[in-house]
C-alpha cells in the first residue's frame, strides 16, 4: 500500500492505519535516504498538529496528526537505531559478521517462495537471540542473510559459532529447517553511516563468503589475533590463504570449530604457487 492509498484508507475510517503508513513510509525509506530528513521534520510538525486538532477537531486534521506521530516515531526509532550503532563501534574496533544461507536460491525454485519466507522467518528469529546474546545488533536483513555487528571480535565469534550451532540443531529437529549457513568474521573500523556499516572492513567480509563452506564459519586473522586470548574454548583450525577479489594480497583465515575439513584446503597448493609465481 503506498501513502496515497493509506490517506484514503483512512479517510474511509478503515482500522489499522498506523500499522500500514508505517510500512509504506518504511519502503520508501529503503528506497531514498533522503526520507529521513521528512521523518525529522514530522517531529517538529506533530506538536503543532496536535495543538490545530484539539483547538478545531477534524476528519483530515486527525488523519495529519495521526500521519506526524507515525513519521515522528520512525524518526525516534531511527535514532535510537543509529544510537545503538555507534555505541557498538564507539571503541573503534567492531565484530563484524555475514551470514548467508547456502544454496537458498534452488531452496526457493523448488519450495515456492511462501515456504522459502516461512523458513528465512525462523532464522531471523535465531539470528536475533544470537546478537542479542553477545550484546550486538542486526544491522540490516539481506534477502537471504544479515550483516551483524558486534563491540568486540571476540563477540563477534561467538555469536557466530551460537548462530551456526543453532541451524544446525534445529535442521536435525526439524526436517521443515534444511537451512545450512556460511558465516564470515572479521574485525576493523568501518564507517557509521546513520543505522548503517560501510568500508573496506565491511566489504572484506562481504568477500570471504566466497570461501566459506556450508555450516562453516570463517574467521579472518586480524579478527582471531583480537578475539582468541578471551575464547579458550573456541578452535581456530584449517589456516590458509586466500585471494579475495580487489585485493592484490591473500588474506589469511581459519575455519572455527569446524564441523569438516574445508573444501578450499585442498587449492592451498595452487593458491600458493600462483603467490609464489607473482612475488618473484
Amino acid at each position: 500500500m503506498n501513502v496515497r492509498q493509506a490517506i484514503l484508507a483512512a479517510l474511509r475510517g478503515e482500522p489499522g492505519l498506523t500499522t500500514k503508513i508505517t510500512d509504506s513510509l518504511r519502503e520508501r525509506i529503503d528506497e531514498d535516504g533522503k526520507m529521513a530528513r521528512v521523518i525529522e521534520a514530522a517531529g517538529a510538525l506533530e506538536p503543532i498538529l496536535s495543538e490545530v486538532v484539539r483547538k478545531k477537531p477534524s476528519r483530515l486534521g486527525n488523519l495529519g496528526l495521526k500521519s506526524a506521530q507515525v513519521l515522528a516515531g520512525l524518526a525516534a526509532e531511527d535514532e535510537a537505531s543509529s544510537s545503538e550503532l555507534a555505541s557498538i563501534a564507539r571503541n573503534s574496533v567492531v565484530g563484524i559478521v555475514f551470514v548467508d544461507v547456502a544454496g537458498f536460491t534452488t531452496f526457493t525454485a523448488e519450495h515456492g517462495d511462501e515456504t522459502a519466507i516461512g523458513v528465512l522467518s525462523e532464522l531471523t528469529k535465531l539470528a536475533e537471540r544470537a546478537t542479542r546474546t553477545a550484546k550486538g545488533k542486526l544491522v540490516k536483513s539481506l534477502g537471504d542473510g544479515y550483516l551483524l555487528a558486534f563491540p568486540s571480535a571476540s563477540q563477534s565469534v561467538r555469536a557466530a559459532v551460537s548462530l551456526r550451532d543453532s541451524a544446525v540443531d534445529k535442521r536435525m529437529s526439524d526436517p521443515e529447517f534444511p537451512l545450512r549457513l556460511r558465516l564470515a568474521v572479521h574485525a576493523g573500523e568501518p564507517l557509521v553511516e546513520q543505522d548503517d556499516l560501510l568500508g573496506h572492513d565491511v566489504n572484506l567480509t562481504a568477500r570471504l563468503l566466497d570461501h566459506t563452506d556450508p555450516d562453516e564459519i570463517v574467521v579472518s586473522e586480524t579478527a582471531k589475533e583480537l578475539a582468541e586470548q578471551r575464547l579458550k574454548k573456541i578452535e581456530f583450525a584449517y589456516r590458509r590463504s586466500v585471494k579475495i577479489r580487489g585485493l592484490i594480497s591473500p588474506v589469511t583465515i581459519y575455519s572455527v570449530n569446524p564441523l569438516r575439513k574445508p573444501s578450499s584446503m585442498g587449492t592451498l597448493k595452487k593458491l600458493k604457487a600462483d603467490y609464489l609465481s607473482k612475488s618473484s
